[in-house]
């Protein structure tokens, strides 16, 4: 559990939406913290909050007169269960990585589904540390890395496409108009038609990432109700080459291009026709068969440099390196803006 989990815990004990077990978690930080609190905290209210609980598992100093064979015993036995009662909850605040069968007895974050569902579910568990692929009815395949988990239910392909994830995994979607595939992913849900794409979402509470290789992907907040109109509070269209972060904190979904994007062109003879040899061919014209080859938007700050003459061969070189050579050319430099590129230069003169 991260902060972000353990806040809102404490926001659903304020409005009275916590299970007795989780009641009963949060009245004991209380009385070990010994004072109120206000959410949300900010970093110094963590930090003295840390002292403060370590503190209170901290053994007393005996005095000198105390019989230590009478007295030490019991006193040690004593701050032994006041640690072990408390271990986990201060675990929470300094941010331990504390044994997951733990804090899954508190919250049950780290479960697909529960023990009514599964009769619905279907689970995958990828226990090895090398990528496992798994077959769907429809003809879709999820290659899960290790220590991912996947449920599908078990009307797929039939009533839905309806699959849960948590960790990392590559998805290649079977093309169906007629039937969305969806991915439930800690607060998002990714629908898409038919695509390749990945998601990672490895950790309750912390950043959700999709990336998309080909197709369309709509990733949207699951509280969202209306997906005809998307915003970067309630969810994102992603194209080829493009990655959405959604951060629980805020529930926003912040846009980007991948790290390594690849060419999206329809088909093997289209990448051959785009040609990326070029002798005094405007700066224009190069910057156009580059977006059509990698889908991605690429602006000149400055109109004049689209007259700028460039000569070289792009063909083998990352997206990023042939930005780097166009720069070079215009002394100029490149800058990664959401999902669009915006080329900057003093011209050729």
């Amino acid at each position: 559990m991260n902060r972000s989990a353990f806040l809102e815990l404490l926001t659903r004990y304020e409005t009275n939406r916590c299970t007795p077990e989780e009641c009963q978690l949060v009245e004991q930080w209380y009385e070990l913290l010994g004072e109120p609190v206000e959410i949300p905290f900010s970093e110094e209210q963590w930090l003295a909050m840390e002292q403060k609980l370590w503190r209170q598992v901290q053994p007393p100093v005996l005095e000198a007169d105390m019989d230590s064979d009478a007295r030490v015993g019991p006193l040690w036995r004593k701050v032994f269960f006041i640690a072990s009662g408390v271990a986990a909850l201060i675990a929470i605040v300094v941010g331990v990585n504390w044994n997951q069968h733990l804090l899954t007895g508190f919250l049950g974050q780290q479960s697909l589904i529960t023990k009514t569902e599964q009769a619905d579910w279907t689970q995958y568990l990828n226990e090895t540390i090398q990528s496992k692929e798994v077959k769907l009815p429809d003809g879709s395949r999820i290659v899960l890395a290790p220590h991912a988990q996947l449920a599908v239910h078990k009307a797929f392909n039939q009533k839905n496409r309806d699959v849960r994830l948590l960790g990392e995994a590559s998805f290649h979607v079977h093309r169906n108009p007629t039937q969305p595939f969806l991915v439930y992913s800690g607060d998002i849900i990714t629908k898409v038609l038919g695509t390749t794409f990945q998601i990672r979402a490895k950790d309750p509470g912390q950043p959700i990432q999709v990336t998309v290789q080909s197709g369309k992907v709509t990733v949207y907040r699951q509280a969202a109700r209306d997906q005809t109109k998307v915003s970067p509070s309630s969810g994102v269209i992603l194209t080829p080459n493009q990655k959405a972060t959604y951060f629980p904190d805020n529930r926003q979904f912040v846009t980007s291009i991948t790290e390594n994007p690849q060419p999206i062109a329809a088909s093997s003879d289209d990448k051959e026709s785009i040609s990326l040899v070029f002798s005094e061919t405007p700066m224009e014209e190069v910057i156009h068969k580059l977006e059509v080859l990698y889908g991605t938007e690429i602006e000149l700050e400055q109109e004049s440099l689209g007259h700028c003459p460039f000569t070289g061969n792009l063909t083998h070189q990352a997206l990023y390196t042939k930005l780097e050579l166009l720069c070079g050319t215009i002394n100029g430099t490149y800058e990664v803006r959401g999902t669009k590129i915006l080329i900057t230069g003093k011209g050729c003169q």
